[in-house]
């Protein structure tokens, strides 16, 4: 199975939600049992947030193959977890998760770069970079470099045939 562990796998909604945690290696998930992942990169559509102040934004991106969960955590300067850190990087991290959620609003095209985790039974992307697209053609080009070709995805066969 090839590992792309710390890697940002430009994938499409629909690649990320079929995406399965694996059993074998913690914190990634397996894609179509031949990839090892533990991040991601899309471009999308924001559809849906929710902001609970100092707590977390959740929101939602749509790329028309699937919608995808994402959140950025806010509470750095509260949580347990970053309380064994330097109050000065806990304070940057904190300062870049701020930024990350004042840039989220629905209707925006974002480019977003999470960790794939598991939440209550659904995949969804922990917030890691996300910027706002201003390019139009942004999304066509980030669809020419994933993985696996569209065309493969809406069912044209290898021979080229099938016009319309």
């Amino acid at each position: 199975m090839q590992s792309l562990h710390d890697t940002h796998v430009k994938l499409l909604a629909f690649d990320i939600l079929s995406l399965i945690p694996s059993s074998s290696h913690p914190n990634t998930v397996i894609r179509k049992g031949t990839h090892i992942l533990s991040r991601a990169e899309t471009l999308d559509i924001v559809t849906f947030w929710e902001h609970k102040s100092d707590r977390f934004l959740k929101f939602t991106i749509d790329d028309g193959t699937g919608c995808i969960p994402c959140v950025i955590w806010l509470n750095q300067l509260t949580s347990p977890y970053f309380s064994r850190r330097c109050s000065p990087d806990v304070r940057r991290i904190a300062e870049v998760a701020k930024s990350f959620a004042t840039v989220v609003q629905i209707g925006v095209l974002v480019r977003v770069k999470g960790k794939v985790g598991v939440y209550r039974g659904n995949v969804q992307l922990t917030v890691v970079d996300v910027v706002v697209e201003r390019d139009p053609n942004a999304e066509i080009v980030h669809e020419g470099g994933r993985s696996e070709s569209i065309s493969t995805k809406v069912g044209f066969d290898e021979g080229g045939g099938g016009g319309f």
